[in-house]
């Protein structure tokens, strides 16, 4: 099969079988005839490796199916010039591991325990420099839980928090000690 844009360049290519459902290799391309996606079907679903590209040509995102066009193993996302910008892993259709985010230059940004396809466990958030600025642990999605700590791009402590299971944070250490709050300088908290 051979789809077309409206200039006549090739939108798509790719076999059926003979109930009409894709099988094989799958192209499909920008208007300017580059290519956009590069994948394999089997029985109409995605299965194997599958690159989707930039217009310039370089890898966007590069992820692997399993029979069933089940999401499995590793997927990867692609700056444009090429650069990793984030590395996550996938089980059953379900994140799941250690996600990992680059800044454009290549240095860690944030790494991030996923469970059941929500940010659940473990988290560090890095400057460029590779000082750590955020850790801390999420719970059930974007909810800090527990011990929050901050600091500042020179690894200076500015702040320690405690978060209820509400993502309500309270601070019981800064560096500036008249933003800590009343409570903790009632009862210090001793971790």
């Amino acid at each position: 099969m051979r789809t077309s844009y409206d200039n006549g360049s090739i939108m798509e290519e790719y076999e059926v079988d003979s109930e009409g459902k894709k099988e094989g290799t799958y192209k499909s391309y920008y208007e300017s005839g580059k290519i956009r996606e590069l994948s394999t079907y089997k029985g109409d679903l995605l299965v194997g490796t599958r690159y989707l590209y930039f217009e310039n040509g370089n890898v966007e995102i590069e992820e692997k199916y399993t029979d069933g066009g089940i999401l499995n193993g590793e997927q990867k996302v692609f700056y444009k010039d090429g650069q990793v910008q984030i590395v996550k892993n996938y089980e059953n259709n379900e994140l799941t591991g250690l996600l990992k985010v680059y800044y454009p230059s290549g240095k860690i940004k944030e790494e991030v325990t996923m469970r059941h396809n929500n940010e659940n466990g473990p988290f560090t958030e890095y400057f460029e420099n590779g000082q750590v600025q955020w850790k801390g642990t999420y719970l059930n999605g974007d909810n800090e839980f527990g011990l929050l700590e901050e600091w500042d791009s020179l690894g200076t402590p500015i702040k320690k928090m405690l978060c209820d299971s509400f993502a309500i944070c309270r601070t019981f250490w800064h560096q500036d000690s008249t933003k800590i709050n009343p409570y903790f300088k009632e009862h210090p908290y001793k971790p």
